[in-house]
């Protein structure tokens, strides 16, 4: 009996032993299933207005001056005289874009598009801000009437070149008061562009035109539809971003790449037919709300 016990009583210890034997605790840090510890972390946010700044209390407003011009006319320098002066006498507020006719620079269903739109009749004529054409006489009171409205939007752009391909970022603000209808419209744009061979027309006795004359403001191309493309403006956060990507600049027949920028402006088409607001940025610029 004596033996029986003591058999029983190694047997026991002998199991107990390889039962029991102890794992490291995962507090240690060399538990082969843990690493007994845990980090918590807290995704940074991304302000996505972080490259133009945040939205201002107030936009300042903007004019868009489209130009209808060509080389075959002979007032037309008179035309772009104007547009220049309007541009000077308004610094960083009026946006010139120069829509050629009937010759090189002419982009033809831009120009009957926007023609027909603001019912263009004469050259050199001119619209603002979207509305019916006039006379180079009229332009200035326009631009000084529209310049004197209370922007209920605004643009910042953020614009990078590689190579002939540009990547364009436009930010859209707004308040209260923006039409449904509203669409975005971008357009490449050429300063300093030299005469074709056939020259430049000129009546005019007040401007001189001669193989030195350079076209400015020449509109180049459309990175949007003819007429815009439509934009959201009723969102609660009151600003959109549109981007377009590797935006190709080599089918526009731009002679210079430092002369080119960029604009964009917000408008309707639509009776009453109004430009919200515009931009201008270089190739490679950022353009902070303003």
């Amino acid at each position: 009996m004596k033996k029986l016990l003591s058999l029983t009583l190694v047997t026991a210890l002998v199991l107990g032993f390889a039962s029991c034997k102890k794992t490291n605790s995962s507090d240690t840090g060399t538990n082969p299933y843990t690493n007994g510890s845990s980090t918590t972390t807290t995704p940074v946010v991304v302000d996505p207005l972080a490259q133009v700044g945040p939205l201002p209390t107030d936009y300042t407003k903007k004019t868009v001056l489209e130009e209808f011009t060509g080389e075959w006319c002979g007032w037309c320098p008179e035309g772009a005289e104007q547009m220049e002066l309007n541009i000077a006498a308004n610094p960083g507020k009026v946006v010139g874009i120069a829509v050629h006719d009937g010759d090189p620079m002419e982009i033809p269903s831009y120009n009957s598009w926007i023609t027909t739109l603001t019912a263009n009749s004469g050259f050199p004529g001119g619209s603002v801000d979207r509305a019916d054409a006039t006379g180079r006489g009229s332009w200035t009171g326009q631009i000084s009437a529209e310049l004197a409205k209370v922007a209920q939007s605004g643009i910042a752009m953020v614009t990078k070149r590689n190579g002939d391909m540009v990547d364009i970022k436009v930010f859209v603000g707004y308040k209260a008061g923006i039409s449904a209808a509203t669409r975005l419209t971008v357009a490449v744009i050429e300063n300093d562009v030299p005469q074709s061979p056939g020259g430049q027309s000129n009546y005019s006795s007040t401007v001189v035109v001669d193989a030195n004359w350079m076209h400015s403001h020449v509109l180049r191309g459309l990175v949007t539809a003819n007429d815009g493309d439509p934009i959201d403006l009723t969102a609660g956060k009151k600003y959109t971003i549109v981007e377009f990507k590797n935006v190709d600049l080599t089918s526009m027949n731009i002679k210079d790449m430092a002369n080119v920028h960029i604009a964009a402006f917000i408008h309707t088409n639509t009776t009453p037919r109004e430009v919200y607001n515009a931009q201008e940025a270089g190739l490679t610029e950022i353009k902070k709300w303003d």
